[in-house]
């Protein structure tokens, strides 16, 4: 069902935003057109990569940045899931070399906390420590996420730190991500060797029931016969919680056996620019209100005359679709 056409006034006020997004965001709006194959609407943003490229442009919610840091999100977690495993930080610090030599041993992970893929494990060998320290400085004189518009990454004190590395060889070692938003859960993935060429994933609804995801382009599905992980569950009530206070990120964990950690918690997976397929799409739009964006509840009211007009129309134009569409 499409959603029913606005009144020619808040019609007029998204024609003026989607003019100001291109003359305030050209570069953004074009490298969109370019990966996506379609020009974006940033005034009605429909497709779910629409709306993460709103979110770039528009919401500067000030938790955006504490979820950008590993570490500083590992301490958000631990305050409003006290019972909800961690992986153990070890040591952290700003200078490589101050890294304990005890620690420099297998079963660890050596990371940086401002941006994703610096990441060192160290499971069976160890590099010379001279490599790992060059590693290590390399990262942190990285910036992560200005290109792509994630500009949470850029407010981040840069930090290395040590945790223990999860898993045992007799167990699997599951990535479970929860998109979830406003309390609401969309849908979970299961990954099975995530991040390596034997990678295989599926995606379960939050009562644990398959979804079906025809012509996949990235990762083959779960072996036949694979179990579904008894922390699934958890992982799904878990993110259905921390999700209260934003209006939509992918909460990731790790399930070893019946353990259960927390993981990171995502606002732009894949850089925003992944359009899940039905029925995945439509679970993602109905349980992201946007109306619970930090931009819609306090950022608007802070900005001009455009601003505040275009908040108050976009907030009815997604209260008739919901309303449309029965997802209130």
């Amino acid at each position: 069902m499409m959603p029913p056409p606005p009144a020619p006034a808040d019609a007029a006020v998204f024609a003026l935003w989607q003019a100001w997004a291109w003359l305030r965001h050209p570069r953004r709006m074009l490298r969109y057109r370019r990966e996506a194959g379609r020009w974006p609407d940033v005034a009605r943003p429909g497709f779910l990569s629409e709306r993460m490229l709103w979110r770039k442009l528009f919401d500067r919610n000030p938790l955006f940045v504490t979820f950008a840091d590993k570490l500083a999100t590992k301490d958000w977690i631990a305050a409003r899931c006290p019972g909800l495993a961690i992986p153990r930080t070890l040591w952290r610090g700003t200078d490589p070399a101050a890294i304990p030599a005890s620690l420099l041993r297998p079963g660890v992970v050596i990371k940086a906390n401002h941006g994703s893929g610096f990441n060192l494990f160290l499971r069976e060998s160890v590099p010379p420590r001279a490599e790992v320290e060059a590693l290590a400085r390399r990262w942190l004189a990285t910036g992560f996420g200005r290109s792509r518009g994630e500009w949470h990454y850029t407010r981040v004190r840069r930090e290395i730190f040590v945790e223990e590395l999860l898993g045992r060889p007799e167990t699997p070692l599951f990535d479970i991500t929860v998109r979830a938003g406003g309390g609401r859960v969309a849908y979970g993935t299961v990954l099975l060797h995530a991040k390596t060429p034997a990678e295989r994933s599926s995606a379960f609804d939050p009562e644990g029931r398959p979804i079906h995801q025809p012509n996949r382009k990235r990762s083959p599905p779960l072996p036949p016969g694979t179990p579904l992980p008894a922390a699934y569950a958890r992982a799904v009530e878990a993110a259905r919680l921390l999700s209260r206070e934003v209006d939509f990120a992918r909460f990731d964990f790790l399930a070893c056996g019946d353990e259960l950690y927390a993981g990171e918690i995502t606002l732009f997976p894949g850089s925003g620019m992944h359009d899940p397929q039905e029925p995945a799409l439509s679970l993602v739009l109905r349980a992201w209100d946007m109306r619970n964006s930090w931009f819609l509840r306090k950022g608007a009211a802070a900005g001009g005359w455009l601003a505040r007009r275009y908040a108050a129309a976009f907030a009815r134009s997604i209260a008739a679709e919901r309303a449309a569409r029965g997802w209130d």
